[in-house]
């Protein structure tokens, strides 16, 4: 049932075969470097570790040339049973590929960022967040998100009206990032959720 699953998944090039050692896939392409068919594959499991939280890993091992590159990996992990090849755009690989990085890393702040550059591609104008006018309210998720970003990738004071306001919502000094302050990297922690959600919604809607 997996191997049937993980089948379907993949593009009409890409063959799973079953050998002694594992289970792998055969790539048929024209593509002549191994940077780019590793950027195919990864692209497929990135997709399936945002769908799944499996991380699945791939070893690359070159296999003899005909007429079409042959090339297979190496599968660990397993996949749900109900879903297809995904269909391609610009920025969805980019955005599976950030969330997988944030998810690894360990440091809050490159997590931040990481997240908002998903969000960020698919909002990549500024007349597309929510001016924020009033510090007695919440900002519209996308716009605090944005100023979640802007706080943790600068320091120094706070200068703009908006962000301003924003500090003054949270009751926060209008400064930008302190690692040095230990409440202020727990206030930053407090918002990871915030850009995790809509970080994934954005993708969630591409797929």
């Amino acid at each position: 049932m997996i191997k049937i699953a993980f089948q379907c998944s993949l593009p009409a090039n890409f063959k799973l075969k079953e050998e002694n050692d594992g289970i792998y896939i055969y790539v048929e392409s024209d593509v002549t470097g191994d940077e780019q068919l590793e950027y195919l594959v990864n692209r497929e499991l990135d997709w399936h570790f945002f769908l799944t939280s499996v991380k699945i890993k791939a070893e690359i091992v070159k296999s003899s040339l005909t007429v079409t590159l042959g090339y297979s990996y190496r599968i660990h992990g397993q996949l749900p049973a109900n879903i297809g090849p995904q269909r391609w755009n610009y920025e969805l690989p980019i955005q599976l590929r950030l969330w997988a990085l944030a998810d690894h890393s360990r440091d809050m702040i490159t997590k931040v960022i990481l997240l908002f550059q998903i969000i960020e591609l698919a909002f990549p104008a500024s007349s597309q967040y929510p001016e924020y006018r009033d510090s007695s309210i919440a900002p519209h998720p996308l716009t605090e998100c944005k100023f979640v970003r802007h706080l943790v990738a600068h320091a120094g004071d706070v200068s703009g009206q908006q962000l301003k306001l924003y500090c003054n919502y949270l009751g926060w000094p209008e400064r930008m990032h302190d690692p040095t302050d230990i409440s202020y990297m727990v206030l930053i922690k407090s918002k990871l959720y915030l850009l995790e959600t809509q970080a994934k919604d954005v993708i969630t809607i591409s797929l």
